[in-house]
Order: C-alpha cells, then structure tokens, then sequence
C-alpha cells in the first residue's frame, strides 16, 4: 500500500489478493488521497467476494451445511428438521440461486404447500444455511428473513369428532391417534417409541429424547392406552412400537392416512394430527389449573409456548356469567316503559 506524488497529483500503488491495483486519485491534498485510496481498497476487497459468490449456489453450499448438521452437537430432531427444510428448499428455484444474490425478497417469493408452519421449516433452514455462510466468510453478510405467520392449531377434538374418527381410522393410526389424545404426545416421539421405554409396571411411558431439555421425560397411560399397546405387543420385549421398512426403522409419518380418515369421517380440514395434542393440554389445563404440570406432561421448559396449547373452554365463561347475582345485572329502565 504506497502513495506517491507525481507533479502535484497523488497516486495509489497497493496489491489485494494477488492482484496489483494502481493509479491516479486526481487529488493535490494528501488527506483527501488516501480517503479515496481507502475506498478504492474496500471496492477491491467487495470485488474479491463477488468473485468467490459466483462459483457457489445454494444447492453447491448445502453439501458443507449438510455435512456440519450431521456432525454437530444438534439434537437429534432439529438435525432432521434442517435437513427436511433443506429438501423443501431444493426443490424450488433458489437452490440454483448463487449466495449472494439471495436477498429478503428472494426468500419471500418462496411459496410452499400446506401451513404456515411448514413454510417455516424451509424458511428458517434458510436463515441458518445463510447465517453459517456469513459466519464462514463465504458471504459478507446474510440477508433478513422473515418466517411465514402461524396462527396456530387452535381447532379442537372434541367427543363427536374423536368417535368419528377413531371409527374410521385404520392402524396404525387408530392407536397413534389415542396415544396423542391420552398423554400429549409429538407425533414424532410416538413414532420413535420403543417397547423397552415402556414401564408396564408403573404404566408409564419413557421420552429419552425431543426438542427441548424437558423433552426427557415419563408420561402415564391411561387405560385404553394400555389395551391398545397390550394388542400391539405381541410379547414384544424390545424394538419399535410401530415399525416401518424406512431407513430409520420406524414410522415417520401418518398423513396420507390422516387424511382419508377425516375425509371419511366428513369433518374440518382445520382439525389436523397435531389437534390431538392441544386436546390433550386443553383437558389437563382446565381439570387441574396447573400450568407447571401441563409443561412438564408436553415436555415444554417455556411457559409462552405451552400457553399456545391452551384453549379455554367457553363453557367457564358461561358459568360465571351466570353466577353473577342480579344486583349486578343492569336494571329495567322505567324510561322505556310503554303505559297502554
């Protein structure tokens, strides 16, 4: 990095990344010259990582994210999470996109099916893949993403819609479904289930793994729980609950059978899997009032999220109304009186 004079201008003479760069700033004042040398030299470093942008696309990025996902401390759930919202991703037109041109609008161009919260799987697997670029120096910076917004699985089960379906649903579904419906179960950790994680003696059902620190934990079987994992067993002492031919060696999903159940049982598209499981937190919540002991049945350390789950009944609403005496109700207002 060198100025010198020649004449009465000032000249630049410095070397970045291999390449010489000289020339005339056309300044007579040495101060001013070197603030246009200083630009000149931050352009030059801008242009080196265009270059290096241009050779990787998200998709050529994805093989070193994917690589640090498996590798890493991560859970074991979010490693999946990242590597199912990398799938979501691939198959849309920014996986061909180069890093550096990927911008906040690009992301919110990305459409995908179902919810909101299924956008959002692609989506935040996007903020990370753009966030660790940024962190490796493969980009100057990430862009901002913003997640879809969830309104939430506020849709309830109730009696009727729990009969109708369990009447229709085939197996496995039908005891996945009371599995969710009777312990608040992710459908996730039902899938992973096994049968040596099964306290038959204490009629309890180990977690070891999930989502958040509290994941780990035993949950109780009611007693069609019972009968139902009693029919499955088949003296079963280890291996899992409800296996599948998979790479994993267990069920992953029941969506598709979901879906012909509640199109046979003629109920809401908004009633979903996951409906069970805010049944469930709805129940316990307004049996026993006790936030503290809900968290620790869905396995929640935050109170805000297990807050989602909550769904007062309308009935509580109703019986304070009215309890309410009478002194309290507005009075009849003589004013409107018709006299005949």
């Amino acid at each position: 990095m060198a100025l010198y004079k020649r004449s009465e201008v000032w000249h630049y003479d410095f070397t970045m990344d291999g390449r010489r760069y000289r020339g005339s700033t056309k300044e007579k004042i040495s101060s001013k010259a070197r603030m246009i040398e200083a630009k000149l030299m931050n352009e030059a470093k801008q242009r080196k990582l265009t270059v290096q942008r241009r050779t990787l696309t998200l998709a050529e990025f994805s093989k070193r994210f994917l690589d640090w996902v498996e590798t890493t401390r991560l859970e074991a759930e979010t490693k999946k999470y990242y590597q199912s919202g990398w799938r979501m991703l691939a198959k849309t037109p920014i996986s061909g996109v180069r890093l550096a041109h990927i911008t906040t609008d690009e992301a919110e161009a990305l459409r995908f099916d179902h919810s909101p919260a299924n956008a959002n799987r692609a989506l935040r697997t996007l903020r990370r893949m753009l966030g660790k670029a940024a962190e490796w120096g493969v980009i100057s910076a990430a862009p901002r993403i913003k997640l879809a917004k969830e309104e939430g699985r506020s849709k309830l089960i109730d009696s009727e819609t729990e009969f109708k379906l369990l009447e229709v649903a085939k197996q496995p579904l039908h005891d996945i479904l009371i599995l969710i419906l009777d312990s608040g179960m992710r459908p996730g950790e039902v899938f992973q289930m096994r049968w040596e994680d099964i306290a038959w003696d204490l009629g309890m059902i180990f977690i070891p793994r999930g989502k958040t620190k509290r994941s780990r934990r035993y949950i109780p079987m009611s007693d069609r729980v019972i009968k139902a994992l009693h029919a499955r067993r088949n003296d079963q002492t280890e291996g899992w609950v409800f296996p599948s031919d998979s790479k994993c060696g267990h069920m992953t999903t029941v969506a598709k059978a979901f879906e012909e159940a509640r199109e046979l049982a003629g109920i809401s598209k908004a009633i979903v899997l996951y409906s069970a499981r805010h049944t469930f937190a709805t129940k316990v919540m307004g049996a026993t009032g006790d936030l503290s002991l809900v968290m620790r049945a869905l396995g929640h350390t935050n109170a805000q999220t297990a807050m989602i789950y909550q769904h007062p009944s309308l009935e509580t609403v109703r019986n304070v109304v009215n309890k309410i005496p009478g002194s309290m109700l507005p009075r009849h207002n003589p004013r409107h009186t018709v006299v005949m």
